[in-house]
C-alpha cells in the first residue's frame, strides 16, 4: 500500500515523521510525499523538499507565489498515485490540494493538525467535511467542530510525551539564563531576531551576569559572544536549561508550558498581514498555552514590540516565577492520552479496513 504524506514546514515535518513511525508498527507500507529532513530520516521518499518555502502571512505568501505553484503541481501529480493521503497542518496549501484530489476521485484523504477555523476561516468547514478522517491535537477543537456537525477525533497532543522524557541541559553558566526561540519559519526568524536582540540589550542593563541561548534554524548573520550562545535547534534542551523563555507564538510556547518554564510570547508579522489579521481573527489569545488554559498565563506582546516593556515583564516574572508555573500544571491533563500518534495511525488503518 502506498501512503502519501505531506508537510509544508518544519513543525509539520516533525509531526508527520512521528506518524510515519507509528504507521510502520502496523504494516509494511511505501511512503512518499512532501516534507524535509525529518520525513527523510523515517525513510519517506520526499518528492518535494519544502526547505525554506514555508510561510506565514499574506504578504509573505504573495512574495513566494511562484514557489508555491511549482510545488503544488508536483505534489498534486504525485498524490494521485497513492492509496492513502495524509495531510499535516499547512492549511492554505493542503485544503486546496484536498479539494482537487477529491474532484479527481481520491477518497482516502486524512487531515492531521487541523486549520484553526475557530480563529478565522469558517468557510473552510465545507472542505473539512469531505475528509475521511480529521485528527486534532488541541483539546478544545473537538467540541468546536461538533457544533457544526463535523466529526473530529482528539487522542491527545504529541508533545505530551515530554512529561515522561529525561531531557538534558546545555552547559552554560550565568544568572539568569534566558532562552530565545524565534520560531522555525524563515520570515518569522528574520523578523524576530532583531527584536530579540534589542530585548537582550535591555535585559543586560539590569542583569549583568545574564546569559542568553538562541535557537537558530536558518543561516543568519549573527555571532556568539560572551553573553550569547547560539545553538542549531535543540529547542527542548534550551527550554529545560533556561530560567525564562522569550518565544515565538508557536510550538515553543507549549513546550515551555509542558516543562513548567515561565515564558513571554512575542508575535510579529508584516503590516499587511497584521492589519488583515486584526479584522478577521476572533480569538482572545495568540499563544497555544493561553488558548488551551483559557487564561492569559503567558504574557503576549503582539506586532509593535517594545523592548523596555518586555524587559520590565521579564524582571517581574523572575522575581516570582511560581505565579506562572503553578498555573501550568493544569495543562498536563488537558493534553489528552499518551501515545496519541499510535492511536491516530491505527484509526486511519481501521477506517479503510486494509492491512498488509
Amino acid at each position: 500500500m502506498r501512503i502519501f504524506i505531506s508537510a509544508g514546514e518544519v513543525s509539520g515535518d516533525i509531526r508527520a515523521s512521528e506518524l510515519v513511525n507509528s504507521l510502520k508498527k502496523y504494516g509494511n507500507f511505501s511512503f512518499f510525499g512532501m516534507g524535509s529532513n525529518y520525513l527523510k530520516r523515517e525513510g519517506v521518499n520526499v518528492i518535494y523538499d519544502f526547505k525554506e518555502d514555508s510561510i506565514v502571512g499574506v504578504q509573505e505568501a504573495l512574495l513566494r507565489l511562484r514557489n508555491v505553484f511549482e510545488s503544488y503541481k508536483i505534489v498534486y501529480r504525485e498524490a494521485l498515485k497513492s492509496d492513502i493521503i495524509i495531510l499535516v497542518d499547512y492549511p492554505g496549501f493542503h485544503l486546496k490540494l484536498a479539494n482537487d484530489l477529491i474532484k479527481a476521485g481520491k477518497k482516502s484523504i486524512f487531515y492531521y493538525i487541523l486549520p484553526q477555523v475557530w480563529a478565522w476561516g469558517l468557510f473552510r468547514l465545507e472542505t473539512l467535511r469531505k475528509f475521511k478522517g480529521l485528527y486534532s491535537i488541541l483539546p478544545f477543537e473537538k467540541k468546536f467542530f461538533e457544533k457544526y456537525g463535523i466529526n473530529v477525533k482528539f487522542f491527545g497532543h504529541p508533545l505530551k510525551k515530554l512529561l515522561n522524557e529525561k531531557i538534558s541541559k546545555i552547559q552554560i553558566e550565568g544568572k539568569p539564563i534566558i532562552g530565545l526561540l524565534p520560531g522555525s519559519r524563515k520570515d518569522e526568524i528574520r523578523r524576530l531576531i532583531p527584536r530579540f536582540l534589542k530585548i537582550k540589550k535591555e535585559i543586560e542593563k539590569i542583569y549583568k551576569d545574564a546569559k542568553f541561548i538562541l535557537s537558530l534554524l536558518i543561516d543568519y548573520p549573527i555571532s556568539e559572544n560572551d553573553n550569547l550562545k547560539i545553538i542549531r535547534g535543540k529547542s527542548i534542551e534550551i527550554i529545560n536549561t533556561s530560567d525564562i523563555l522569550i518565544v515565538a507564538s508557536g510550538t515553543a510556547s507549549l513546550e515551555s508550558a509542558i516543562l513548567k518554564k515561565p515564558a513571554i510570547v512575542v508575535y510579529s508579522t508584516s503590516e499587511l498581514t497584521w492589519i488583515l489579521g486584526r479584522l478577521i481573527v476572533k480569538v482572545p489569545f495568540i499563544s497555544l498555552v493561553n488558548l488551551i488554559l483559557n487564561e492569559m498565563v503567558y504574557p503576549e506582546y503582539i506586532q509593535h514590540i517594545k523592548p523596555k516593556e518586555i524587559t520590565k515583564k521579564v524582571i517581574e516574572i523572575l522575581e516570582n516565577p511560581q505565579k506562572i508555573t503553578n498555573k501550568l500544571y493544569r495543562i498536563d491533563e488537558l493534553l489528552g492520552e499518551d501515545n496519541p500518534t499510535d492511536k491516530i495511525a491505527l484509526d486511519i488503518l481501521n477506517s479503510i479496513q486494509q492491512f498488509t
